[in-house]
């Protein structure tokens, strides 16, 4: 291993491999934790099963880049000082309180233990010598409905990252639309009317109309006028139910953001 591709490995913060296009197939886990040893060998353990992998090295940082990129779990590798008032934190957050937090304890009847449980952590037995079997439980701690909800918020929160760095004008949204019309995963912009402005590759595999068709204020009443409310100030997820242009009903889980730029507002759907 070269220098560069260890400075990745070890690094706190986004890895190489956090780049990977992030599906519903794709968990996520942000390991905090001060030894870079562990760091090291727990990420290749969890991208090996097809994790995306994140680093931070303390609570704060933690819980920085939990608010931010949302993983599916934080898996913290020790129980220290901090680690009930991150959790605490984190189960405050309106988009974070779902995620499961795993501190990794040297024994399950500690008082430490029993405090952190008390607090909706999850402890853990650390399984030096075998961190597959670790695997298998934060495995089952994450559900998949969470997870496919975090999907879409992850979309979303990226499209509003990406807009700051749009005018506002005309101009603007065109490059935006553009942007949305690309994207493999079911997106929608409506403007300040709720008129249907732009729909991405996914939505149209989703419903079966092409982009001009879901842009004809029938088609898109009829697709989606039943289920959802596009002009919603946050991008917590629900489910709904659309109509495909081959007249199925189809229960997909719905999210959306308002006014990413003037009179600009997104949605996305995946199948439930």
């Amino acid at each position: 291993m070269n220098r560069r591709q260890h400075e990745r490995l070890t690094r706190p913060g986004r890895r190489s491999s956090d780049r990977r296009q992030a599906t519903a197939e794709h968990r996520r886990v942000l390991l905090v934790g001060t030894d870079e040893a562990w760091r090291l060998l727990t990420a290749y353990v969890f991208e090996e099963a097809g994790y995306v992998v994140y680093a931070a090295a303390d609570a704060g940082q933690a819980v920085a880049l939990t608010t931010r990129l949302l993983p599916d779990v934080v898996l913290i590798q020790e129980d220290t000082t901090d680690t009930l008032a991150m959790a605490t934190q984190l189960g405050g957050g309106s988009s974070t309180r779902e995620i499961p937090v795993v501190v990794l304890t040297g024994s399950l009847h500690s008082s430490d233990a029993h405090r952190a449980r008390a607090a909706g952590v999850v402890t853990l037995l650390p399984h030096s010598a075998d961190t597959e079997v670790l695997l298998g439980e934060v495995d089952t701690l994450i559900p998949d409905a969470p997870r496919v909800q975090r999907m879409l918020k992850r979309r979303l929160l990226d499209l509003q990252e990406l807009a700051r760095f749009y005018r506002s004008d005309m101009d603007g949204q065109l490059r935006l639309r553009r942007l949305i019309d690309h994207l493999q995963i079911a997106i929608l912009a409506v403007d300040a009317s709720g008129h249907c402005i732009a729909a991405s590759e996914g939505a149209t595999k989703l419903t079966g109309y092409s982009r001009l068709q879901l842009q004809m204020p029938a088609v898109f009443q009829s697709a989606f006028g039943r289920g959802y409310e596009v002009r919603e100030e946050s991008a917590d997820a629900r489910t709904t139910t659309i109509t495909t242009r081959t007249g199925q009903d189809v229960v997909v889980y719905a999210a959306a953001v308002a006014e990413i730029l003037p009179g600009f507002h997104v949605a996305a759907f995946v199948a439930a």
